[in-house]
């Protein structure tokens, strides 16, 4: 990297100041998505739901218009200032967890679950997009690591400080706001974590908005069409790249629905101690992991390994194997929780890789909708149908719900060697055409 090119960037003083930002945003967003599985008793009781209902908030409501809305907002990220994107998906995802503490019927409750949904696409295109005009190609691993750490806060938050922040609400009663009215505690609870949002999101607009650089010249010019320029040219890259990321993303949505479950079932842990002891060794090993993978992906660059990315999260998927195959089966839950620690620590390395690895082979004019097209499998694929494969096992090959941990164990077992598979094929390949694009 030259003097000159080095000069077209921010200062690392800008560049932190949005990663600051978009950390803390991503905090906040995986608090207003995971807390509805706190909620689950107090919602079915008050609507009289079933639990095919309530699974819609947590699942089909937000995954599947997620998914919808992360290719028109990708568009949007790599056509219009995206300091003012990421504020406006930040203030409506934050007003819509709000909007929920007013909901007063399932219908306006899944609503609002769908608003939140829409807001928080945003936040994989803006992210990707934004640290490659902040940072050099060799010096994004580390900005991205950070912000895709808040991930793992927000779910550790969650999990730890979620139960006492309801059992505070249950036991003064709610909480009556003047010329507003009274809320029941699980209607205060999306009041108390919506509101942060909305004070991050006037931090996001104050945001310098960078020069977008590295603009190609070798794609079909038409806006419109431009990204399915960049995906026919780059189809035998991009397929076994996304089915690595999509296997490791199944493994990873699937230990996070059916830990807590898997841990009470096996081991006769409450929920209390499961969500304390969790919180904590995702918050630590999680954090570790993803900034980890950064800074291994800007080593390798240094070094000459343009595969990094790619590199980096075949060699995760090896080493978070055997430790997931093995942390439902020992019979010390001491042992356990060490294990699940070292598999926390490498599996969280997918979502940094797999943001870094389609930044690395995107020219600027498609980076956001690419990561809109990552987001867009990851939620489809990974979110769906992963805690999907855990239930299979479960209902149709071990036939004992009581095995639950047995049945994680064959997942991982099943979908790593896959997705480190597709990742070794796609190493030369995506190496190719990341020094043709930089060329």
């Amino acid at each position: 990297m030259t003097e000159s090119n080095i000069s077209q960037y921010p200062s690392q003083r800008a560049g932190y100041s949005a990663v600051a930002v978009m950390t803390l945003a991503q905090v906040f967003a995986f608090i207003d998505r995971q807390i509805p599985a706190m909620l689950v008793e107090p919602i079915k009781q008050d609507f009289s739901l079933n639990d095919s209902q309530i699974a819609l908030l947590g699942g089909a409501a937000f995954s599947i218009f997620y998914a919808i809305m992360a290719l028109p907002i990708g568009y949007a990220v790599d056509r219009y200032k995206r300091v003012n994107v990421l504020g406006t998906g930040i203030f409506v995802w934050s007003l819509m967890t709000t909007m929920a503490g007013l909901a007063n019927s399932f219908g306006r409750l899944f609503g609002a679950r769908i608003g939140v949904a829409v807001g928080e696409a945003v936040m994989a295109p803006v992210s990707v997009s934004l640290v490659s005009d902040y940072f050099p190609q060799n010096k994004q691993g580390k900005p991205m690591g950070i912000i895709t750490a808040g991930v793992y806060v927000g779910i550790g938050a969650t999990l730890i400080g979620g139960g006492y922040l309801i059992d505070y609400l249950t036991d003064i009663g709610g909480i009556t706001i003047p010329g507003i009215g009274y809320f029941k505690p699980w209607q205060a609870t999306f009041l108390v974590v919506g509101i942060p949002g909305i004070l991050i999101s006037i931090a996001a607009f104050m945001l310098h908005e960078p020069r977008r650089l590295g603009l190609s010249k070798k794609l079909d010019e038409t806006k419109k069409v431009i990204i399915f320029s960049h995906l026919k040219q780059n189809k035998a890259t991009l397929f076994p790249m996304f089915g690595g990321l999509i296997f490791m993303a199944l493994i990873f949505y699937s230990f996070t629905f059916w830990a807590p479950s898997m841990m009470v079932r096996t081991y006769g842990l409450s929920l209390t101690e499961v969500g304390f002891t969790l919180g904590i060794i995702t918050i630590i090993s999680s954090i570790l992991g993803t900034i980890c993978s950064g800074a291994t992906v800007d080593y390798l660059r240094t070094r000459g390994h343009s595969d990094a990315p790619i590199r980096t999260a075949m060699y995760a998927c090896i080493f978070a194997m055997p430790a997931i195959c093995f942390a439902p089966l020992v019979e010390s839950v001491v042992t356990s929780w060490v294990l699940i620690a070292i598999y926390l620590f490498f599996i969280s390395s997918f979502a940094p890789l797999g943001l870094l690895a389609v930044s690395g082979i995107s020219s600027n004019e498609v980076k956001g909708q690419m990561a809109a097209v990552h987001a867009f499998l990851m939620m489809a694929f990974g979110l769906s149908l992963g805690p999907q494969i855990t239930a299979f096992f479960t209902d149709f090959i071990i036939q004992d719900a009581a095995q639950l941990g047995l049945a994680i164990s064959l997942t991982g077992g099943f979908v790593l060697p896959i997705a480190a598979m597709f990742f070794w094929i796609s190493q030369r390949r995506y190496q190719k055409t990341y020094d043709e694009l930089s060329s």
